[in-house]
């Protein structure tokens, strides 16, 4: 009996020893001791358990900075931007500090900016003022006027917003076509240069969906939801996704709340196109008929056309 109660205790030890959020906990520990190749590796841990969890992969952001590796936390913050959650505010912040440490005082400013119009009481905000501040003093190391460069960042992202939506058409004629893999190349350069367009997002996450990579197309339809809550079409696009994958429970949860919901007498050109686009991909789904015409049905009844 003793030793059976002591198996079942260690069979208990280990499986919580594996949980991510230990190993997370575990990284932040050694983290404040200072100990950051430590918290590195519990940090990886936690990511290898729960690879797309915002959190972990913005502490470690942080912790390859601590260790000098500034530009792979570039790379890993517009990781979270690009991919899983472009609302996460901490990341601008983060490019911004990275951006000012390797002396693109440009991008820098484009990043804080970025930051403080989107969280006007951060954590961070009084940091990034104080940094904006540094730099719009005359004599400084870093010499030029803010107010001229915020009118360079807010023309520069015009430029982004324009680049994108080029990229943005282009992906979609390879869509259409079903050479898939040029579509995702396109679909990813469009949202690199302007972070915020729902449209690349969802069609890439359409891409990745019929070359079999499930994980990716949901994590982009998800990411749309982080934009706009209620977006029709990445939910319509999870609805399929999740059919797919055989979590049939799941895709009848996001369409029973569409049965309740009313259809839109006007809607956007692009929501126009959104809905052409999704009812395209759905007659070349890997999906049976029943789930296409159910599917297209409510895509039918949302944008209420007969």
């Amino acid at each position: 009996m003793n030793n059976q109660r002591r198996s079942g205790t260690k069979s208990k030890v280990l499986l919580y020893s594996q949980d991510h959020d230990l190993y997370f906990r575990l990284a932040v520990k050694h983290a404040m001791r200072k100990d950051f190749y430590g918290s590195l590796k519990y940090i990886n841990l936690a990511i290898e358990k729960d690879e797309y969890n915002t959190e972990y992969l913005f502490n470690k952001a942080c912790l390859l900075v601590e260790l000098k590796r500034t530009r792979e936390s570039i790379k890993l913050l517009n990781y979270i931007i690009w991919n899983i959650d472009p609302t996460y505010s901490e990341c601008y912040f983060g490019l911004g500090c990275n951006y000012f440490e390797i002396g693109n005082y440009e991008k820098a400013l484009h990043y804080f900016e970025k930051y403080v119009l989107m969280e006007d009481d951060g954590d961070f905000c009084e940091d990034a003022y104080e940094i904006l501040f540094y730099m719009r003093l005359p004599g400084e190391e870093i010499d030029f006027d803010l107010d001229s460069q915020i009118d360079m960042s807010e023309k520069a992202q015009k430029r982004h917003r324009d680049s994108s939506m080029k990229l943005h058409a282009t992906g979609s004629m390879y869509l259409n076509r079903g050479n898939y893999k040029e579509a995702i190349r396109q679909f990813e350069r469009s949202i690199m240069a302007y972070p915020e367009i729902k449209s690349s997002r969802i069609r890439l996450s359409m891409a990745y969906y019929m070359t079999g990579q499930l994980a990716m197309a949901k994590l982009l339809a998800s990411s749309v939801l982080k934009m706009q809550k209620n977006h029709r079409m990445a939910k319509l696009c999870l609805a399929l996704y999740y059919s797919t994958e055989g979590l049939t429970d799941m895709s009848e949860r996001i369409l029973s709340v569409f049965a309740r919901m009313r259809g839109k007498k006007q809607y956007s050109a692009q929501e126009g196109e959104d809905r052409k686009f999704y009812e395209q991909m759905l007659k070349v789904a890997p999906v049976g008929e029943e789930l296409k015409t159910k599917l297209f049905g409510v895509a039918q009844k949302l944008y209420m056309l007969g």
